[in-house]
């Protein structure tokens, strides 16, 4: 198995767990590991592999990487080619192009009625879509043009918990929520694309002017201290990002602070960490909501308790009972 990928944290985060699950790999399936930097499949020195996995950036020329993926297979003629896509938007902007060269297209996020992916979107995204006609911000029309045939080759690959800095966190008990000073952890960086940073203003706005409930401050922090302050914090507050899934929302499993989020009933992730009302709370994308739904689990600390425990425990569980083996084997058929 050969992994070509690219070398950054948010790629290295779904590449992590092949090397530190390697030795169930080997041992189970016979599998020779080796991971080399995408470059390598474009100046045709990629060696030959019988599964080979291709993690680009979302910036990469799609039409330059369909050549050399159908120059690989032409040299190697390997037994699968999987392509992974790490990035942020839930859309298959590079379908079209890949689809008759992998066998296999990899996502942290799946819309759950697959049928989704084949529509045209305001933007590009559905969240471009919905927050660009939440606040009247003009826009064009994108159809990716995603081939039908592609919906049955989509598969899972692990979300954000699989990232090598947060794995080692899920040991022991679940963090206890008693003594937490802060009530709501609400931290939220807002500059970006017109879409982008309209959300994230809002996101910010609705978590001012709540008396009674004592809230971080908007402005950013190191991450050491960043996370201290989730540790000393009840509620923690992920709005969407240029996608839905963000490490916030594991950091706050991790942390034992309650996620609070834009409702995910639309997608489906691996594991499954998002569920309404167990492992976290969901709100309206247009945060409507926001101020009723956190002053309700204020008021219930009990309830606030075992979601985070839950939250904690799924995540552990998966780790544990070694989820991304046995899901690795289903899906590239070691």
């Amino acid at each position: 198995m050969l992994i070509l990928h690219h070398p950054n944290r948010i790629c290295w985060a779904s590449i992590y767990p092949y090397f530190h699950y390697g030795a169930d790999l080997a041992g189970r399936y016979g599998v020779d590991l080796r991971a080399l930097p995408i470059d390598r499949i474009f100046d045709t020195s990629a060696p030959a592999a019988d599964i080979v996995l291709i993690q680009p950036w979302f910036t990469e020329d799609v039409d330059r990487l369909a050549d050399a993926i159908a120059r690989y297979r032409a040299r190697h003629d390997p037994t699968r080619v999987v392509f992974l896509d790490s990035f942020a938007h839930v859309d298959l902007r590079f379908g079209k192009t890949l689809e008759p060269l992998v066998d296999l297209y990899l996502r942290k996020g799946l819309f759950r009625d697959r049928s989704d992916f084949l529509t045209p979107r305001l933007g590009d995204t559905n969240l471009t879509e919905y927050y660009m006609t939440l606040y009247g911000i003009p826009g064009q029309v994108v159809d990716w043009q995603v081939p039908p045939a592609l919906l049955d080759r989509l598969g899972l690959m692990p979300n954000f918990l699989t990232a090598p800095h947060l794995m080692p966190h899920f040991k022991g008990l679940p963090p206890d929520l008693q003594n937490r000073p802060i009530d709501l952890h609400a931290r939220i960086a807002t500059k970006g694309t017109p879409w982008y940073q309209a959300m994230r203003e809002h996101a910010a706005r609705v978590t001012q002017d709540l008396p009674g409930i004592v809230t971080t401050p908007r402005e950013r922090i190191d991450q050491a201290l960043f996370l201290d302050e989730m540790r000393q914090s009840k509620l923690c507050w992920s709005p969407f990002g240029y996608g839905e899934l963000c490490w916030r929302d594991i950091e706050a499993f991790m942390t034992g602070a309650v996620l609070v989020k834009p409702d995910m009933g639309h997608l489906d992730s691996q594991p499954d960490l998002y569920r309404p009302g167990q492992t976290y709370l969901p709100v309206r994308w247009d945060f409507a909501d926001f101020e009723d739904v956190v002053r309700r689990a204020l008021a219930d600390p009990d309830t606030l308790q075992q979601i985070a425990r839950t939250a904690f425990q799924a995540c552990r569980d998966y780790l544990d009972r070694n989820g991304f083996v046995d899901g690795c084997a289903a899906q590239l058929k070691v």
